[in-house]
């Protein structure tokens, strides 16, 4: 069956009998085609619930119809490894649930349904781009958006089973991953994030990425990829930058600008962690920043080794000018380089040194431009300045050779931001449909765990040391005004979004005394219920308690109880069902 008669058929016949065709024409075993029909029998049956939940997911035709796409186009072969098996010693050591090897297009995979998706998701995700200037992160930025996306797209069959939603936390790679790529999601949008993992967006979402502003709009095309005449040229994307002007047309300038800082801090932090390199890569960067700002504390030797360091750049153009001029000598360098190389990193040609070479004396004449002008007095006092911005933004990250970083601190920070952020989002909020939507949203978001951090080492093994008690306490204290800071803001944004949703008639309105109203209407936002809208309440009050018992249509599913200290007039009748969605 040809490609476009498959997907044109998708919305009206069985994704199974359209898997099936393409399985046909696939060399995989019995049992390989049996798990992946299974695979998207489980999706087709969670997604509804998955949609409704979580709001910020492609369509369901689109999200099946990507992952037949990658099944047919990306996957050549499936093997299934038994636990315990020879074959799964290799899993075991890298303790994991599959290998890819994208090359060759082959997935290596325990007999599972969630692993099964989890690792075409991976064999989709292409390799995150990223800007020269964004180096010193990229490992953990990589990390946070493709462990993110995989834990994300795996959601619907992991919490989803067609009948309920339960968050399976011991399934998740990362919670701390999890809840920063919720916040990019929440705040940016599923097709963004799509763009940038695995630079797909599909038509059949109706989602809109273009900003308001008209200068954006000219950066940006709908689809949120490049414009016709950047697509022609192949330039690359910044999407950091795309990012924070994306967050500034939504959320305004100075919000996107901290919230953007605060993510790179949020990821530098969980990746520092995770891996050993990033965590060298900040602690050297540190250090060299360290050295050149006490460096300039010197204005004589600060000069002396700028002027220095131009001697030495000026010596290197010679060199090069004397081997473009002398194609004996550019010979001789072609075969030195070449013989420390390895094979895959040779110099193709003589000539092709010959751009490198120009290219290098391009780069140097460039630093020779920026020593000049960091000569100057106005450039000077701003590069120190500089310097100690850069470690005062390490300082606050707290990244050190023998301790574990404190990510769920930086965890925090962002939670405030975003919660300002989706504060503004309410605010911004017409039309009941989307209002609808956010009250999802803020229910999924609230529903997010997280994992706090693990003491350090260093910590465990000293804890009679009074200045280690001392800092420790320090930290608690911090921590606990974080979470009352958070709890507050949340408050905040529970309110507004109650308050607007009562105004669209939405909700209905229990009581005009608007904290007793919050606090009846706040069990939304706490609630597993899947439709929201099936929920019905039970009042009833007894001794200064109202109870509030919640159905899920004729089913109870909990009871909550609220303080009443002061005397309250409700607007609806107690004992009786109250359908709370108007």
């Amino acid at each position: 069956m040809a490609k476009e008669d498959i997907f044109s058929k998708i919305n009206f016949k069985d994704y199974n009998n359209e898997l099936e065709n393409i399985l046909e024409q696939k060399d995989f075993s019995s049992d390989v085609k049996n798990l992946l029909l299974s695979m998207l029998y489980k999706i087709e049956n969670g997604y509804q619930d998955y949609e409704m939940v979580k709001v910020n997911v492609s369509t369901k035709k689109s999200f099946l119809k990507k992952i037949v796409q990658i099944i047919q186009k990306e996957c050549k072969q499936i093997k299934l490894i038994k636990p315990l098996s020879e074959e799964s010693k290799e899993l075991e050591e890298k303790q994991v649930n599959y290998i890819i090897d994208k090359e060759k297009a082959i997935i290596s995979v325990y007999p599972n349904e969630r692993m099964m998706l989890e690792a075409l998701v991976t064999l989709n995700q292409k390799e995150i781009e990223i800007e020269d200037k964004y180096e010193l992160f990229y490992i953990g930025l990589k990390e946070v958006l493709t462990i993110g996306n995989r834990m994300n797209l795996v959601e619907v069959i992991r919490d989803f089973n067609g009948w309920s939603w339960d968050i399976t936390t011991s399934q998740m790679e990362s919670k701390n991953i999890n809840i920063v790529y919720q916040n990019l999601l929440l705040l940016l949008g599923n097709q963004f994030l799509r763009k940038w993992i695995t630079d797909d967006i599909s038509k059949d979402d109706e989602e809109t990425l273009l900003p308001n502003n008209e200068i954006l709009r000219s950066k940006y095309n709908n689809s949120f990829g490049l414009t016709q005449e950047e697509v022609q040229q192949e330039e690359k994307i910044d999407y950091v930058q795309a990012m924070q002007e994306i967050l500034s047309q939504k959320y305004g300038e100075e919000l996107a600008k901290l919230f953007v800082e605060q993510f790179i801090k949020t990821v530098i932090a969980i990746s520092a962690n995770r891996n050993k390199i990033q965590k060298q890569k900040i602690i050297e960067k540190q250090q060299e920043n360290q050295q050149m700002l006490t460096l300039m504390q010197d204005n004589k030797k600060y000069l002396e080794s700028l002027s220095n360091r131009k001697k030495e750049i000026n010596l290197h153009i010679k060199k090069i000018d004397t081997m473009l001029s002398d194609e004996t000598l550019l010979k001789e360098e072609y075969s030195e380089r070449n013989r420390k190389l390895p094979n895959k990193e040779k110099i193709f040609s003589v000539s092709h040194l010959r751009i490198m070479l120009e290219k290098e004396r391009e780069s140097l004449l460039e630093e020779t431009k920026e020593c000049n002008k960091q000569m100057e007095p106005k450039e000077f006092v701003n590069k120190k300045k500089e310097l100690e911005e850069k470690l005062q933004f390490f300082e606050s990250i707290g990244v050190k050779e023998t301790e574990k970083v404190d990510e769920t601190k930086q965890i925090k920070l962002l939670q405030n931001i975003f919660l300002d952020c989706f504060l503004i989002k309410i605010k911004k909020a017409e039309g009941k449909q989307y209002i609808r939507d956010l009250i999802y949203e803020l229910r999924y978001y609230e529903q997010i765990p997280y994992q706090k951090n693990e003491q350090s080492e260093v910590n465990q093994s000293n804890q009679e040391n009074k200045e280690i008690q001392e800092s420790q306490e320090k930290q608690q204290k911090q921590q606990k005004q974080q979470i009352q800071q958070i709890q507050q803001k949340l408050k905040q944004v529970e309110k507004e979004l109650i308050k607007k949703a009562c105004l669209a008639k939405i909700f209905i309105t229990f009581s005009k005394e608007e904290e007793t109203n919050e606090a009846i209407l706040a069990n939304q936002f706490q609630s597993k219920i899947i439709n929201l809208e099936n929920t019905i309440y039970v009042l009833k009050y007894h001794k200064g308690i109202l109870k509030i018992q919640i159905y899920d249509g004729t089913i109870e599913e909990e009871t909550k109880e609220i303080p009443i200290t002061k005397k309250v007039e409700l607007q609806v009748k107690l004992n009786k069902k109250i359908k709370i969605w108007e």
